[in-house]
């Protein structure tokens, strides 16, 4: 199907959506749940959005809205998987805590402990950085740089490779300040690997996804039934564009490396809400799960209402209104997940939608919605639905203005498409190939798949979405065959 054949069929589905599919009750709670959801999802923000509600030992509402594949036409229901990014590191996060407490890890250990061949630049020292800062996000490594790309873009790598390419990594100009990032859970992930004998993602199948009963949960997208998968999608002018599902198997990752199903991560929140009690059965421990909620690393920030004061292992703790609340997202091209639950009112909200633009908002306003629904018995008013609305438009309209200055600019080259395809190779990023496919430029760096846009053509500047969001590709030219490309400032030559 063509692109604008895709836009047509999108803009001819935006709102026509399927029966929505619940698990809930017919109490008076969830009826004002499905009716304050309804009038958010109507929004138009993504095409789908699955969640799920926990309160106590019970989820009391589970639904899905919408679509999980437009073109199929398959709607979500509270089964259906969605990749959850960074969502993943409180499962990592706990899978360390519980290492720890059988011995097997210490948290408190130097990480050249785990890896002593590892190298980090100076001032940084891998005898004086710990497990616990690298899961806290206190750890001193700047988080731009190959071990990110190749772990959750291109999936190129092995543990001895990344091990290596820690070197490479700068420190990180906030010192050992906080600063989020997908780095430490990258190398802690590394060192559990090296303490157990087996990959971080077989030890939360073990340790944690069988033990709960999360039978939706994988770190494997290959093994997740196909047509449960919630497919992505990207905000256009007229409506929602399938994204390319640039994540498999290999760019799956300890820090954002999970699908699961609202259902799944239901169960999630129970046990972090009951201190490690699911069913009525002690599942973990509840000083494993006390110690993933204590604030490990204090900082201060406001977004929307929810102050942050600290982090634990994969938790931002902090404040929404008068009540304490532990939550954590993740985003990712086409997908978007909030996850979140107040310990006080014993109450978890998780969130999943298949966009990551206006799908943000989306989660965001479901999630909050729910809070206000359950505490105060307040929907959403007319007039804050007005000026979401005007807020939707306001994104929809930069969107087409993005849209229609990127058609503006002339898309001819001074050379033919083939002198620029190839394979070209950075010794740390690895390997980024352009090919030309039915008469168009496409590149990949592994996993990580884009269209190709002209960017400044008398530049010989292309456009390219490798990592989700839109980077300049300028190629140089010996001759009429482009020798090296650079993206994002890292240079490679074509091989």
């Amino acid at each position: 199907m063509t692109r604008l054949a895709l836009l047509a069929l999108v803009a001819g589905c935006a709102t026509q959506y399927p029966p929505t599919t619940s698990t809930s009750s017919t109490s008076s709670t969830t009826s004002g749940l499905d009716s304050t959801l309804a009038d958010i999802f109507a929004l138009d923000l993504a095409p789908g959005m699955s969640i799920a509600v926990v309160r106590d030992t019970q989820v009391i509402y589970a639904k899905g809205f919408g679509w999980a594949d437009v073109e199929a036409q398959r709607p979500v229901t509270p089964e259906t998987i969605f990749y959850i990014a960074s969502t993943t590191k409180s499962f990592t996060g706990l899978a360390a805590v519980l290492l720890d407490e059988q011995g097997r890890l210490d948290l408190d250990a130097p990480l050249s402990r785990y890896l002593p061949t590892a190298k980090l630049q100076a001032p940084l020292d891998p005898d004086s950085i710990t497990l616990r800062a690298l899961l806290s996000h206190t750890h001193g490594i700047d988080n731009d740089g190959p071990i990110v790309f190749r772990t959750a873009f291109s999936g190129e790598h092995t543990n001895d490779r990344l091990i290596a390419l820690l070197a490479s990594h700068p420190p990180a100009k906030t010192g050992r300040g906080y600063e989020y990032g997908n780095i430490g859970y990258n190398v802690a992930a590394l060192a559990m690997d090296a303490t157990t004998g087996e990959s971080w993602r077989d030890v939360l199948q073990r340790t944690i996804f069988e033990p709960l009963g999360m039978t939706s949960t994988s770190a494997y997208v290959s093994r997740m039934p196909r047509e449960r998968l919630a497919q992505p999608y990207r905000r256009e002018p007229t409506g929602f564009a399938r994204a390319p599902y640039n994540k498999g198997d290999a760019n799956m990752q300890a820090a954002g490396g999970l699908v699961s199903s609202a259902v799944d991560m239901a169960r999630w929140l129970e046990a972090h809400i009951n201190g490690g009690v699911v069913d009525g059965r002690r599942v973990f421990p509840a000083t494993a799960i006390a110690e993933t909620h204590r604030r490990q690393a204090t900082l201060s920030h406001t977004a929307r209402g929810f102050a942050v004061n600290g982090y634990g292992f994969g938790w931002q703790i902090g404040t929404l209104g008068a009540d304490t609340l532990l939550m954590h997202g993740g985003g990712f091209l086409g997908f978007t997940t909030s996850m979140s639950f107040m310990p006080q009112r014993r109450i978890g909200v998780i969130v999943m939608t298949n966009e990551n633009g206006t799908g943000f908002l989306l989660a965001e306003l479901a999630s909050r919605a729910v809070y206000s629904r359950l505490i105060n018995g307040e929907g959403v008013s007319a007039d804050s639905l007005a000026r979401l609305r005007t807020e939707a438009e306001g994104f929809r309209e930069r969107v087409a203005a993005d849209r229609a200055r990127r058609a503006a600019r002339p898309q001819t080259l001074p050379f033919p498409l083939e002198a620029y395809a190839g394979t070209y190779e950075n010794e740390l990023y690895g390997r980024l190939v352009f090919s030309v496919v039915n008469g168009k430029l496409e590149a990949r760096a592994g996993q990580a798949w884009s269209a190709v846009e002209v960017f400044d053509g008398a530049q010989n500047a292309l456009r390219v979405e490798l990592t989700g969001s839109g980077t300049v590709a300028r190629f140089t030219f010996a001759g009429d065959r482009a020798v090296a490309v650079e993206v994002s400032g890292v240079r490679y030559r074509r091989v």
